[in-house]
């Protein structure tokens, strides 16, 4: 069963290198017995599959689904595939990243636009309301874990934008005739520093 096991992580590995914006996770490997000179007769193991779009994110799910069958019929263990959870892509609001954008060059920094595949908090409220993302450069890249680190320079930089951000909005608004109202989501883009 470790065996099979492994051969679905490296699938799962293999399919995401192939794929640009493919990220494909094993984050958790239970083996039992989990003893050190017993063959492991069972193995319990995540995986996190995500892209910025859904119906890549699909197809990848339904391949690996295939490979993990495959795997296991030819290693003669039995496979049960479960799904746990399901979340869709949600956009950025295009007006809000735009503006974004728009403060970081003002700033004089240079615009980065990226993909989060992470479940944040705006993909939540972009079901309320429109919803936009500024990111602060962590240490490492390492980011969502315990070690995540942030410079006091990279913060100041950030309120700074947001700060830039909050006029352009606030001078848009009025020119809009005082409504402030943005239009509905329609970017997978988030904004990066």
């Amino acid at each position: 069963a470790l065996c099979a096991a492994a051969e679905i992580v490296l699938a799962a590995e293999a399919l995401a290198r192939q794929q640009a914006g493919l990220v494909a996770t094993v984050g958790q490997l239970e083996v039992r017995p989990g003893v050190s000179n017993v063959i492991p007769g069972q193995v319990t193991l995540s995986l996190d599959v995500r892209h910025q779009e859904d119906a890549l994110r699909e197809r990848a799910i339904a391949e690996l689904h295939t490979q993990a069958n495959r795997l296991a019929g030819a290693r003669q263990v039995a496979l049960r595939w479960q799904l746990v959870q399901e979340h869709g892509a949600v956009p950025c609001d295009p007006r809000l990243t735009g503006l974004l954008a728009r403060a970081v060059e003002s700033l004089g920094y240079p615009e980065l636009a990226l993909p989060s595949g992470a479940g944040h908090d705006a993909a939540v409220l972009a079901g309320m309301t429109p919803a936009a993302m500024l990111f602060v450069r962590c240490k490492g890249g390492i980011s969502h874990h315990p070690a995540e680190s942030v410079a006091p320079a990279d913060v100041a930089v950030a309120i700074d934008v947001l700060s830039r951000t909050l006029e352009l909005l606030a001078t848009r608004g009025r020119e809009a005739g005082g409504s402030g109202r943005a239009d509905p989501p329609g970017s997978t883009l988030s904004r990066a520093l």
